[in-house]
């Protein structure tokens, strides 16, 4: 298996570029954030000044959602439950992969329910399963665009949970189904490049025994590329995936552990399709790596990073934050599991060095901004052009988990105080300057 776990320090550097970015600025502006730009054999290496703080960049999202879908009073054909994604398509409609009811919900420009697509089950043009997120966390599906104005969909299969990639056209038409575990590799299938071939990875564990250990775990994930057929192109590296804490202690009673799977200040792992791109990053430094489809490192994204190490005071600010509810408040004997395990959790070294991942229309890279826990609700993202130059920050609403970005548009997702979901779509305004 290839395998790329870092470029080599020793080649010398081809050509070096340092820049500033945007139009010259007026006396009274902020520093323009710089870049520089080496050519290592073949490897475009970008390293990028962190923009000023408190500045932005002068995209412009819009006060208020300009359509929002969901209800609580609505129907069993339109109401939201447990939506893992959405896009827009160039006619103004919106999909919805709603994992609550296994369908692709499809509404109109204004909002207004239309069709749904799909069903549970495990025919062709079926939902059904899950697949796994970089942790234990799973969802049902999402969508994203194919090749000749189609659209992707992976999703499980029935109860088996084999991970499979259908492929729809914009009318509900299912076209094809591949199934990515033929061959007896479990891939889960992630993001689609522009040339329609596939992102997909799989968790690699080697561990002797089934037990997880004491401690923070953190399992391994092999990347690949694979061609519209499902079968391997190219292998992107096996990159550290979640971290999760188990914590086992005899005062428990039943010689039973507890499992943070989201623990404080958690280093995961985020991936994106960025053109003809794979990026594969873990959380734990600011470096993006852009693969080919072929496996081999293209370009390497730097962005410089200043957060603190991680202190008592913001694990006490993460745990008042982030209170027992439920049963795990209500039930003695839990509540003295999670005040035992959070009291045993080890503060890692750094903070992770970002959070999220998304690759707008224009072909911009949005890098969001870590959280520290006193500023959990902030979105603030750093936003790179397609060459991998930083442009400046941009600020999303709070709360809005984003699906999509497009060229003056963000689809997303947000639940109010009573847990109802739903699906947003703000305007996005980028002066050119």
């Amino acid at each position: 298996m290839l395998q790329i776990d870092r470029v080599r320090t020793a080649i010398t550097p081809i050509a070096v570029v340092l820049a500033t970015i945007g139009c010259e600025a007026p006396p009274d502006a902020p520093p323009v954030p710089r870049f520089q730009i080496e050519d290592s054999a073949g490897i475009v290496i970008v390293a990028n000044a962190r923009p000023e703080v408190g500045s932005r960049l002068g995209w412009r999202v819009s006060a208020e959602p300009t359509l929002s879908i969901g209800t609580v009073e609505g129907g069993d054909d339109f109401q939201l439950h447990r939506v893992d994604d959405a896009l827009m398509l160039p006619d103004g409609r919106i999909v919805v992969a709603n994992a609550g009811s296994y369908q692709l919900l499809v509404f109109d420009a204004a909002g207004n329910f239309l069709e749904a697509w799909g069903q549970r089950g495990q025919g062709p043009g079926d939902f059904g399963g899950s697949w796994g997120s970089d942790g234990l966390v799973t969802h049902l599906f999402w969508i994203e665009r194919w090749p000749g104005d189609s659209l992707a969909v992976c999703h499980g299969a029935g109860q088996t949970f084999n991970n499979v990639f259908s492929v729809w056209d914009t009318r509900g038409k299912h076209g094809r189904t591949i199934n990515l575990h033929a061959g007896g590799d479990l891939w889960r299938c992630r993001d689609v490049l522009s040339d329609g071939t596939i992102m997909a990875s799989r968790r690699f564990d080697d561990r002797p025994s089934p037990l997880p250990e004491k401690g923070v775990n953190r399992s391994q994930m092999d990347f690949f590329v694979l061609a519209r057929d499902g079968s391997p192109l190219g292998a992107l590296g096996r990159h550290p995936g979640a971290e999760i804490f188990w914590y086992f202690e005899e005062h428990f009673g039943d010689g039973t552990g507890m499992g943070l799977y989201e623990p404080p200040f958690q280093r995961t792992l985020r991936w994106a399709a960025w053109g003809e791109f794979a990026v594969v990053a873990p959380t734990d430094r600011y470096e993006l790596r852009a693969y080919r489809a072929d496996g081999s490192v293209g370009r390497i994204v730097r962005r410089e990073n200043d957060l603190p190490s991680p202190a008592e005071a913001h694990l006490d600010d993460y745990r008042a934050a982030n209170p027992p509810e439920g049963d795990w408040a209500a039930n003695p004997g839990l509540l003295k599991r999670y005040i035992a395990t959070y009291d045993a959790f080890p503060l890692p070294e750094s903070f992770p060095a970002f959070s999220a991942l998304e690759v707008d229309a224009l072909g911009y890279l949005w890098v969001r901004e870590y959280n520290l826990p006193a500023d959990e609700d902030r979105a603030l993202w750093t936003v790179f052009d397609p060459e991998g130059r930083v442009q400046g920050f941009v600020e999303t609403p709070e709360g809005l988990v984003i699906y999509e970005i497009g060229e003056d548009y963000i689809v997303g997702k947000v639940e109010d105080e009573l847990g109802v979901e739903y699906v947003q779509l703000w305007g996005l305004e980028r002066p050119v300057g």
